[in-house]
């Protein structure tokens, strides 16, 4: 079983991996748009408080982002990132990860969202709707169902990563 991230084309995932929030703390200022906070203890504290672990967890979707037809910012946005496959089969059989995390949905720009605990066996793996995303409505992977897997160390070891 696999799942799909996106790193910015520049990266060194190769040599580190992929590396959560909790290993590079400079990301969380991200988050803080929906708070409309820059402190990154407050960030931190809401992302906590969605699930234990959220800082530790990288997110997949089950399949690559599709651009053919959709809202042009996604074709955008995909040209400017390189597309890995996550081994989330070895991860699990490894002891690397803590616990998973299903990101059902969440209202524009993010402040509201629906997640809840999943076994990996109830990964879901029909087709994603892309047609919703939309720029002009700030809906963007938040009406995308993704998955959060909350990793023991913080890091996706390179040797469960496939670039695509």
């Amino acid at each position: 079983m696999k799942l799909y991230h996106y790193l910015p084309k520049e990266n060194n995932a190769r040599k580190v991996g992929i590396l959560t929030l909790s290993k590079k703390p400079e990301e969380i200022k991200k988050y803080g748009k929906r708070l409309g906070t820059e402190d990154v203890a407050e960030i931190t504290t809401w992302l906590e408080q969605s699930f234990l672990g959220r800082t530790r967890a990288v997110s997949g979707q089950t399949e690559p982002v599709q651009t053919k037809g959709t809202d042009p910012m996604l074709k955008e946005w995909v040209a400017q990132k390189e597309l890995v496959s996550i081994d989330l089969d070895r991860l699990l059989s490894d002891g690397k990860v803590e616990s998973i995390w299903c990101k059902e949905s969440s209202d524009a720009y993010g402040k509201k969202e629906k997640i809840y605990q999943i076994q990996p066996n109830k990964i879901d793996f029909t087709p994603l709707p892309w047609d919703k995303c939309s720029q002009a409505k700030g809906l963007f992977f938040g009406v995308i169902r993704h998955y959060l897997i909350v990793l023991k160390e913080g890091v996706i070891p390179p040797e469960y990563i496939h670039f695509e």
